[in-house]
């Protein structure tokens, strides 16, 4: 299982970007050290009230030269053709894989707020179409020296990508994958699904989890195929001392949960690629149990709850748990990221290494004696039967 840290930079009001942004910075240098696989953040225009990131490829390279280790997903970028063309997001990512001696990857989507559409004179009714060819586009500049494209939305006439990437055959390729269309679209290409994040419950993800392997497996793959299996945790993630601070911290997110799917149901209406989003209109936002304990997209409690919930997706079979921690005041964010990194990550990266109580350990000693003295008792009377044998030889004769 790979933890990757999710934030959008949420800002309060009073508070500035310049502020927030340097809070995200320590908490991405945190995440590294407690053991964090991954840090991701979306790219979203003028946004209001949810999100401050709309460079994610400026905020990357920054990062990158202040830590070692932990990897960078774009989750996602965005590649309706009038808001980033493909080529040049194959060029920034090429970019970013030598800066970061390749510790980036690629999700990438076609928007999921009118806000965004809208401002960038997007047509819902395209922007699928430009993605799938965009995805088509960015893995060819990045497997072949010279490559070209003809498609409907894109042209490119035989070129050579400039700069070459360092991962090989290329940087990790997601999709962000919120209907059974769109994850069988990804596993058709043999590229990653991150699925879920939509409030639809366990049953939802399992269904998309099993969709994936079934098409991915059935599949005729003309690149290198690079499955992975992410859950989106798109509510929040808040690990406490204790079940009820977390919850009660996490409760406070409610507004900006309804908030930042308000959309959904306005986009469903626009066009029949985004009609699995009127879905949204059935969750009740205001049942905190649905949505601590059901939605798949929340992860909350102490420890050992956020333990028990991270492995209801583990027991899914899915790879990666992308999970959104933001939105709440910088210093109980850091608590959060170090306590998951300190419990939580290590359940799942090397169990063994965790100390158990001894009362645990005392349990399993007791339980282990019953074999223990039988294979005692076996190995005193094999002895003694040797040592009998061994008694009945003559002594005193040469040969």
């Amino acid at each position: 299982m790979r933890f990757i840290f999710m934030s959008e930079g949420e800002t309060p009001p009073g508070h500035t970007h310049a502020q927030r942004y340097r809070e995200l910075i320590d908490e991405v240098l945190l995440a590294e050290r407690v053991g964090f696989d991954a840090f991701g953040t979306s790219e979203q225009h003028v946004a209001i009230g949810t999100a401050s990131t709309s460079a994610p490829e400026v905020i990357y390279p920054y990062l990158m030269a202040l830590t070692s280790r932990i990897q960078f997903i774009h989750l996602v970028t965005l590649l309706p053709t009038r808001i980033n063309h493909a080529l040049r997001v194959a060029e920034r990512l090429a970019t970013e894989d030598i800066l970061s001696n390749g510790r980036v990857a690629l999700g990438v989507g076609r928007g999921n707020t009118t806000l965004a559409l809208h401002a960038f004179e997007v047509s819902p009714t395209e922007n699928k179409a430009q993605l799938i060819e965009g995805i088509e586009v960015i893995r060819r500049a990045l497997a072949n020296d010279v490559f070209s494209f003809v498609g409907e939305h894109y042209k490119i006439p035989p070129r050579s990508l400039v700069p070459k990437h360092v991962q090989q055959p290329y940087p990790p390729i997601l999709m962000a994958a919120g209907s059974p269309e769109s994850v069988t679209a990804a596993a058709r290409m043999g590229i990653g699904a991150m699925m879920g994040g939509g409030f639809g419950g366990f049953e939802s993800v399992q269904r998309m989890v099993d969709l994936y392997d079934k098409e991915l497996a059935s599949a005729e793959h003309v690149f290198p195929v690079q499955a992975q299996k992410v859950a989106v945790v798109s509510g929040v993630m808040h690990c406490a001392e204790t079940t009820a601070e977390a919850e009660r911290w996490a409760a406070t997110l409610a507004e900006t949960v309804a908030l930042s799917t308000d959309a959904y149901e306005r986009l469903s209406k626009l066009s029949s690629d985004y009609a699995y989003l009127s879905k949204i209109k059935n969750v009740d936002f205001s049942n905190q149990r649905y949505l601590f304990d059901e939605s798949a997209s929340f992860i909350v409690g102490d420890p050992e709850t956020c333990i028990a919930q991270v492995q209801r997706f583990a027991d899914m079979g899915v790879d990666a748990i992308t999970m959104r921690i933001d939105g709440l005041p910088h210093r109980e964010l850091m608590k959060s990221i170090e306590l998951f990194g300190k419990y939580v990550i290590p359940a799942f990266k090397n169990p063994r290494a965790v100390v158990r109580r001894p009362e645990e350990v005392l349990t399993d000693i007791r339980a282990a004696r019953p074999a223990h003295y039988a294979e005692l008792e076996a190995y005193e009377h094999a002895a003694k039967k040797t040592a009998g044998t061994a008694a009945t030889v003559p002594t005193g004769e040469t040969r």
